[in-house]
């Protein structure tokens, strides 16, 4: 379905027949949901967008029925579409997968080209800017009046403005100053204070021979402008003004300005004689240096980085042209004592320091910003590779000062040998002028510092495998650490090198290529290259071959360059650490999951979180490790495989399955100390005791612990599937069996089964029947969460003969439970009630030190649920406040809060509304000062609204 706002507000399908929608109150809605497409809106902002100021006192109920009519108008126009409208807590919101937004469409056109203008291809990005404009047929929601929708539109309008000023000055760059004249005098006539359009009109018309029509536009704005808002025009546009009148008065017989390096120029030190030509004594002045390596051909992407580079060159300010005759004169610009003509209060030197891992790219962007830059630094441009991370020893900072005072024009024999006078000569060389200093691959801050210029004019970009953070520190460098290239951008490298037609035969295998490749960009450009050289092979068989391949590093690699390959370039970091950061290293690739926490890799040691967190540390700043916020850390896909690489090479087997074996108990000590506050009543399976570097967790609330288990859920699973894998079955029963109290409130029953069945498959393997018997059971849970009755009734069956033949009477008591919980669900009431009776029983009849109190506490309620559903209302009320007060006694909120729910349901079917809604409000505190039980959560936020209480969630 195609929803159009940039105009009349339209909906058609997707065969082009109009949606009728209804009245204007449906527009409205419909409108306010749009404006907010992808986000939730409440129903009092969608009561505002169609009443304004004057609801009535029934328009909470009102919008719903809008909304109702809204659904049944698109079910009736595409009865097998995807859906479009849902419901969502106290609001609604716009689904549009599978449908079109022209407003999105738009927005899209305008981020690709601001993508293809950062690329450098000024055509294709203007192009996109005039496909975005088209699809504009009017002002926002033509038609439709009132506040919120004047409101909505407000910033699409000043999109659609922006995008057409970017356009025209792409246009213009493109020379096409003529064809643009009249649509920005009607532009500049509709909207005639917006400045960028005025001073796209004055350069329009000046490069089409009309200054005198460009000045008069001027006078035109500059008087309105004062006439009207008491304002005077921007810096900007005065600059233009001045260069406009200098163009007019100078252009028959007017001064020249004088080339630079041309006869004016005195930077050299050189008199003039009386007809200005030099005398005979003065040495010429050296060439510019431009020693930038060449730009990659096939860089793609990187546009965020590269506006970034952009801003902080920028955010310089570089002064005037220290030529210029107002900077002899201005004494914002004088010379401090040292010459080195530092601005008072300025920086001494501007640096950026761009760092990343191995292979990420960051010489072949820096390269590529400073050729884009280099017309702005008209000294030139010095450049080194200062081979921090080479097969090379690194350059010591002498001999790169050497190279560039050649490259300044100094003779070979008088560069100072004593690296201090070189240093200061250089420094001096570069006072006053406008030069970027390109130093690539630096080992350390102490191999940079000799060569930061002194003078606030020059730039210096260095790129290095650490944080160099002593360089921020003491040198005021802006870091930007890079990461691994985004999915789409991977996938346009890999285009731009095989060849369009061929990525666009195969788009799911160049997709696959990019996630093989970890989206690494020298990785990109290895298989990439690989595939240019083979262009019978298809993308899918080379994604193929990599996956198969037991050695996916050695197939990142050049044949011939060894230098180029993923594993030398990630050799030379590793070297670089050192001992313990290597050996962490090497022990992180045993972690079956990309993430983990410190003290997680502290378990992997054997060591307390405070001794590895520093380790840590020095593996993020060698970009071998991204930290992701708060206490955690991944290895991405590459790295992982190379630092198993280096573990299955350098740390023995027994270590290995050491580690792994106290990273599974790590993780069970946690899981159980967070079920103990989660469900603090539930009876424990036993756990062997820990080692003594085991650490208990941070978390000591039941808030905290649902906290973590939300966090390391899908960790969890991993580390699960891999004890199955190495045989590790107790540990793969264990682990799930303890995180019952998790996984019976938590949304991932995907994850919940998968974990269950591991479980049950693991115990069956070690013949253990205890642990057989709980895992049937949880997975039984599960199986019937999820619908499944005749799986849940078949698993439940086995867990009791399991706990009978072993006598275990609690175990076989909470599974008839657990049947009368299943007979509840498909309705056999009596049934039902019969199995919590027998469970009670069962349970009841224990020594009073193996009773299971919470068991039979949750059967007492149970009793309570199966007599409301069967429509003994007196009864399940007398189970239900007992088993509350007997909850609250305990301290228990988890049976608190669902006990709470059913004694709601219970006063509804009473029509009690009010004790209901009272009930549901206490749960939902409850649930909201505990644990956040997302399950119960949502059920109670549910029938809050249905009794027209959903402003209390």
């Amino acid at each position: 379905m195609e929803f159009a706002i940039l105009g009349p507000l339209e909906v058609r399908t997707d065969g082009g027949e109009r949606v009728r929608l209804g009245g204007v109150r449906q527009e409205r809605l419909l409108a306010a949901l749009l404006l907010n497409a992808g986000g939730a809106v409440p129903v009092a902002r969608l009561v505002d967008a169609v009443w304004d100021d004057r609801p009535p006192a029934t328009a909470d109920r009102q919008v719903r029925n809008l909304a109702g009519l809204l659904r049944r108008a698109f079910h009736r126009a595409d009865p097998a579409g995807p859906p479009v409208l849902q419901t969502d807590g106290r609001g609604y919101r716009i689904l549009l997968d599978g449908h079109r937004l022209d407003a999105r469409t738009f927005a899209d056109a305008v981020a690709r080209s601001r993508r293809t203008t950062a690329a450098g291809e000024p055509s294709a990005a203007a192009a996109d800017l005039r496909e975005a404009l088209a699809l504009w047929r009017g002002p926002v929601l033509d038609g439709l009046a009132g506040r919120a929708i004047t409101a909505g539109a407000v910033p699409l309008d000043e999109l659609r403005l922006t995008a057409w000023e970017d356009c025209l000055d792409l246009e213009a760059a493109l020379g096409r100053h003529r064809a643009g004249v009249p649509e920005l005098t009607a532009l500049v006539a509709d909207h005639p204070l917006r400045e960028r359009f005025v001073g796209q009109l004055m350069r329009a018309l000046h490069a089409s021979g009309r200054t005198a029509d460009a000045l008069a536009a001027h006078r035109r704005f500059t008087t309105r402008l004062a006439d009207e808002l008491g304002l005077d025009p921007s810096p900007e546009l005065r600059r233009l003004h001045l260069e406009l009148l200098t163009s007019a008065a100078g252009r028959e017989d007017g001064p020249r300005p004088v080339p630079d390096g041309g006869p004016d120029d005195r930077r050299d030190g050189g008199v003039r004689g009386d007809h200005g030509a030099a005398p005979p004594t003065a040495r010429a002045a050296p060439p510019r240096p431009a020693q930038l390596p060449p730009p990659l051909a096939t860089f793609t992407g990187r546009a965020a980085e590269l506006a970034a580079l952009d801003g902080f060159a920028d955010a310089a300010a570089l002064p005037a042209d220290p030529g210029s005759p107002d900077h002899a004169t201005d004494p914002d610009h004088a010379t401090g004592p040292d010459g080195a003509g530092s601005a008072p209060g300025g920086p001494a030197a501007r640096i950026c320091a761009v760092s990343g891992s191995a292979g990420i790219g960051k010489s072949t962007l820096v390269v590529q910003w400073a050729h884009r830059q280099r017309d702005h630094f008209p000294g030139g441009q010095l450049y080194a590779d200062l081979h921090g991370f080479s097969p090379e020893p690194p350059l010591p900072p002498h001999a790169v000062l050497a190279r560039f005072l050649r490259a300044l024009g100094v003779p070979g024999e008088q560069v100072p040998s004593v690296p201090e006078e070189a240093a200061a000569l250089y420094r001096s060389l570069l006072a006053g002028q406008r030069v970027l200093v390109v130093l690539d691959n630096a080992r350390s801050a102490e191999q940079v510092r000799p060569l930061l210029p002194g003078a606030p004019e020059c730039l210096t970009v260095v790129t290095s495998r650490s944080g160099l953070a002593g360089l921020t520190a003491r040198d005021g460098a802006r870091p930007l650490a890079l990461d691994l290239m985004p999915a789409r951008d991977a996938v346009a490298l890999l285009d731009r090198v095989i060849g369009g037609r061929r990525a666009r035969s195969e788009p799911t295998a160049v997709s696959e290529l990019a996630a093989v490749c970890g989206r690494l960009p020298l990785a990109l450009a290895i298989a990439a290259s690989r595939l240019a050289e083979r262009p019978g092979r298809t993308v899918a068989d080379h994604v193929a071959e990599l996956r198969d391949t037991g050695d996916r590093l050695t197939a990142l690699a050049i044949d011939g360059d060894a230098t180029s390959a993923v594993r030398a370039a990630l050799d030379l970091s590793y070297r670089a650490l050192p001992a313990t950061a290597r050996t962490l290293f090497r022990l992180l690739s045993l972690a079956p999951g990309p993430g983990l926490s410190a003290a997680a890799a502290a378990a992997l040691c054997g060591e307390r979180a405070a001794v590895v967190r520093p380790v840590l540390e020095q593996l993020t700043t060698a970009h071998l490790l991204t930290h992701e916020g708060g206490d955690r850390y991944r290895l991405h896909d590459l790295l992982r495989l190379y630092a198993a690489e280096r573990a299955d090479a350098e740390t023995g087997r027994a270590v290995r399955a050491a580690a792994r074996e106290r990273l599974g108990s790590w993780y069970l000590h946690h899981a159980d100390a967070a079920a103990r506050l989660l469900t603090p009543h539930r009876r424990r399976i036993p756990l062997t005791a820990p080692g003594p570097w085991y650490e208990p967790p941070a978390f000591g609330t039941a808030a905290g612990a649902q906290r973590w288990c939300e966090s390391e859920h899908t960790q969890v699973l991993q580390v699960v599937r891999a004890a199955a894998a190495n045989g590790a079955d107790d540990l793969a029963w264990r682990l799930p069996v303890v995180l019952w109290s998790y996984y019976f409130t938590s949304p991932h029953l995907d994850d919940h089964e998968e974990a269950a069945r591991l479980a049950v498959a693991a115990a069956g393997r070690a013949g253990d029947r205890y642990g057989e018997g709980h895992a049937r059971n949880d997975l039984a849970t599960v199986l019937g969460a999820l619908g499944r009755h005749d799986e849940t009734l078949a698993e439940l069956r086995l867990a009791r003969a399991l706990f009978a033949s072993i006598g275990d009477r609690n175990g076989e008591a909470h599974v008839i439970g657990n049947l009368g919980d299943h007979s509840l669900s498909t309705g056999a009431y009596g049934q039902a009630r019969l199995y919590f009776q027998g469970a009670l029983a069962l349970l009841r009849a224990q020594p009073e030190d193996l009773r299971d109190d919470w068991a039979i506490r949750v059967c007492e309620t149970n009793i309570g649920v199966t007599a409301m559903w069967a429509g003994r209302d007196r009864e399940a009320g007398e189970y239900l406040h007992r088993a509350l007060d007997r909850h609250r006694s305990t301290g228990d909120p988890v049976l608190e809060s669902f006990t709470l729910y059913y004694l709601a349901d219970h006063n509804r079917r009473l029509d009690r509304p009010e004790q209901a809604a009272e009930r549901l409000r206490q749960a939902l505190a409850l649930i909201d000062g505990t644990t956040g039980n997302p399950r119960l959560r949502a059920d109670v936020v549910a029938a809050l609204a249905d009794l027209g209480e959903g402003r209390h969630a």
